[in-house]
């Protein structure tokens, strides 16, 4: 036969006691949780909006520089002349000083090379990009391409050539390592695993913060999972890339290449992930610690109420010769058990004058 389960007072201690103190903990925490959460949040935005600026700050500012001096040259007479020799002597010279620079040429319009800084055989540029982009009206022409010599990638910078009048007699072009702008965007770190990718304009890997994603060949990343990410523009979003969940925020350059900065979440959220467990230990304490004295004071409630209960079965069953020790307490136990003794005289009472009678 099944019998039927009841709240005794051990379970009703224990769950008011359960009530009291998990109700207003797990509260607490869930709103402090969520407090610390979007304060940590807008921290760990903040440093990759930080970082960000930093390295754009530092492309753009060594791509102007590249810029700006090849738009002087293209004023200069002898560049105008669009005459080798009167062009080589500055090539040569602008060449030199630009360290980064290992080739300074210059192309006329119909795509034949004009002028060259290394002496070099004179090679048709009518169908490069950069050229093209020029030619086109651009003010700059850029390619990023993997540099024969370095099997790195390197990039050629395009400006026009013109006259007083403002016609194109010319493109000045200038093939660079990218050696700046990789230390640039190599050098930075966020934490120990957030880096800084830079693509050009068709999604190709220029710089990497993990160096073997830079081989002999221009990688391509139009499908990696942060340029589809709506929104990574505007603000960091948390997505997942190569197996790994990170958050990432994701800008365009003038140049026209894509610089992305991202990094683990587990990393960027390491201090709520510690702050969640410590929360889950301390709830875990305080219900262990619940229970034991749910438990103790179960029993110390349970032990004088069972040890009464046995004794009115005694009376009930007419054995009247019982000791009742809790008569001396001054709560409702007491009270109880001095009731019970009462009850105990008054039936022991009643017996006598029955045996009397009869």
């Amino acid at each position: 036969m099944n019998s039927k389960f009841t709240l005794n007072i051990f379970h009703k201690v224990l769950i008011t006691l359960l009530a009291v103190t998990l109700i207003p903990l797990i509260t607490l925490w869930l709103v402090s949780n969520k407090a610390a959460q979007g304060q940590l949040t807008a921290n760990v935005s903040q440093n990759l909006v930080l970082t960000m600026d930093t390295v754009a700050d530092g492309i753009n500012a060594w791509d102007s520089t590249n810029v700006r001096a090849m738009t002087q040259l293209g004023y200069l007479p002898d560049m105008v002349s669009m005459k080798a020799e009167r062009q080589n002597p500055i090539l040569g010279v602008t060449g030199t000083a630009y360290e980064w620079s290992y080739l300074m040429f210059t192309v006329a319009p119909d795509g034949s090379n004009v002028g060259r800084n290394d002496g070099g055989a004179l090679t048709p540029y009518g169908d490069r990009s950069y050229f093209q982009q020029v030619i086109k009206g651009a003010p700059v022409g850029r390619q990023v391409v993997i540099g024969k010599t370095s099997g790195k990638p390197a990039l050629i910078l395009a400006t026009p050539i013109k006259d007083e009048s403002a016609n194109l007699v010319g493109v000045l072009a200038m093939s660079m390592y990218l050696t700046d702008i990789s230390k640039i965007v190599t050098d930075i770190r966020v934490g120990e695993t957030g880096r800084a990718i830079l693509l050009d304009a068709s999604n190709k890997v220029i710089a990497h913060g993990d160096s073997s994603k830079v081989r002999g060949a221009l990688q391509d990343f139009s499908a990696y999972p942060a340029l589809k990410v709506a929104g990574i523009d505007k603000a960091p979003v948390v997505y997942t890339a190569e197996d790994r969940k990170v958050i990432g925020f994701m800008r365009k350059l003038p140049q026209g290449w894509t610089l992305l900065v991202e990094q683990d979440y587990d990393e960027a959220f390491r201090i709520m992930k510690q702050m969640e467990k410590e929360a889950q230990i301390l709830i875990a304490v305080s219900v262990a610690l619940v229970i034991a004295i749910a438990v103790f004071l179960g029993k110390a409630l349970t032990r004088p109420i069972n040890e009464l209960t046995a004794i009115a079965r005694q009376l009930s069953n007419g054995e009247l010769q019982v000791t009742i020790e809790q008569t001396e307490r001054g709560d409702e136990i007491g009270a109880l058990a001095r009731a019970i003794d009462r009850l105990g005289i008054s039936i022991k009472l009643a017996m006598d004058r029955l045996r009397k009678k009869s």
